[in-house]
């Protein structure tokens, strides 16, 4: 069955090669250009005594213009090079330095080529040779290599940052699943106890009281068909939450008789308001187990749901013993606490209070959203 399963499995989606002008923005096209105008005013500010502001300015653009054959093959040379040489320092540095060098003599070529054609009125005068195209070479050349230097300092800096938010969202998806199984484990905790002890309370009414008994066992059975196939979801509704707690209730009344009563007062527009799973169930059966099946008139359940602002405010009111007898801390509650922190942090809370004229009241408040419907598969 594992091999069958391995040979089912897709291979892992390989890395994206990245594209060849990768790297290339248009900060990057500017910065191309100011270097292209500091060096043609740079050239051509020798000439500014001699001409007037007009043609002092068109031939700073004409020299900048002209500058751009020696950027443009530098620019996509690295661009190339660093995009496309492997990722060994040892080969891919090299690689760019023989690019840069490359691209910078060829422009640095077809720049004074283009300078002697268009520039001078006799080509011949401007021709200076191979000795001229060294040494425009050697000018351009330190300029292409400092950009060069900038682009590979950019685009180390980018990369880093790429896989520094490539870890924090691994981290970060990592810590949504490592919260995600503490709560399903938090659920997980109230299954077991609430069913053994609806089964023990079975047990007991078989002893004493059989027809009772069947008659729990069935309606804990109508309680599991609905329960159980959801009981593990990440996510519930105050309508299917309440049902639940009804029918807990309800099963709770076969053992308890006339001293257990109950009301729900949920508003329609509430019903489909998201809440956590399991958690009313929880505050219902604590009631139940600490405040009224220890006193032998018993007494009444009440539970309730407003809207107040953007909180959904649920409260279990109970009338029985109240602190005296009981405390607020045990595991049910804890367990509510930790999961409202993990799906909500502090935006969520749960709070006890004594009801009047006896009893106590359990709150809990959550962002009042409705629970996302899925559709059918």
């Amino acid at each position: 069955m594992r091999s069958i399963e391995a040979q089912g499995r897709s291979p892992p989606p390989r890395a994206a090669r990245p594209s060849w002008l990768a790297g290339a923005t248009w900060n990057g096209v500017a910065l191309v250009a100011l270097i292209c105008v500091v060096n043609g005013t740079r050239r051509a500010v020798r000439g500014f005594g001699e001409q007037s502001w007009l043609e002092s300015v068109l031939s700073t653009l004409q020299l900048s213009a002209l500058g751009l054959l020696v950027a443009v093959p530098v620019a996509l040379a690295v661009l190339l090079s660093w995009n496309l040489a492997p990722k060994r320092p040892v080969l891919r540095y090299p690689l760019l330095a023989l690019a840069v060098a490359a691209s910078s003599l060829l422009g640095s070529a077809a720049l004074h080529v283009v300078e002697a054609l268009a520039l001078c009125d006799s080509p011949q005068e401007c021709w200076g040779g191979a000795s001229h195209i060294a040494n425009t070479w050697s000018r351009y050349g330190s300029l292409s290599a400092l950009f060069a230097a900038v682009f590979v300092f950019i685009r180390l800096a980018d990369e880093s940052a790429e896989r520094a938010a490539d870890a924090e969202r691994n981290r970060a998806r990592f810590a949504q699943r490592e919260e995600e199984a503490r709560l399903r484990m938090l659920q997980a905790q109230i299954e077991p106890h609430f069913l053994f002890n609806t089964l023990a309370n079975v047990r007991r009414l078989y002893q004493t009281d059989p027809a009772a008994g069947e008659a729990m066992l069935g309606n804990l059975l109508r309680y599991l068909a609905v329960a159980l196939p959801q009981m593990r979801a990440a996510t519930s509704t105050l309508a299917r939450e309440a049902a639940l707690a009804e029918s807990f209730l309800e099963i709770q009344r076969i053992r308890m008789g006339t001293r257990l009563a109950f009301e729900f007062d949920i508003p329609a527009a509430l019903r489909d308001a998201a809440l956590p799973p399991m958690m009313l169930l929880t505050l219902v059966e604590n009631a139940i187990k600490h405040g009224l099946a220890p006193l032998p008139e018993g007494g009444s359940v009440r539970i309730s749901a407003v809207a107040d602002g953007p909180e959904l405010v649920l409260r279990v009111a109970d009338t029985g013993r109240g602190f005296a007898q009981s405390s607020g801390g045990g595991t049910g509650l804890a367990n509510i606490r930790a999961r409202l922190a993990g799906h909500y942090g502090s935006a969520a809370h749960l709070a006890l209070a004594l009801n009047t004229p006896r009893g106590v009241t359990a709150t809990i408040a959550v962002p009042l959203s409705p629970q996302p419907r899925v559709a059918p598969s």
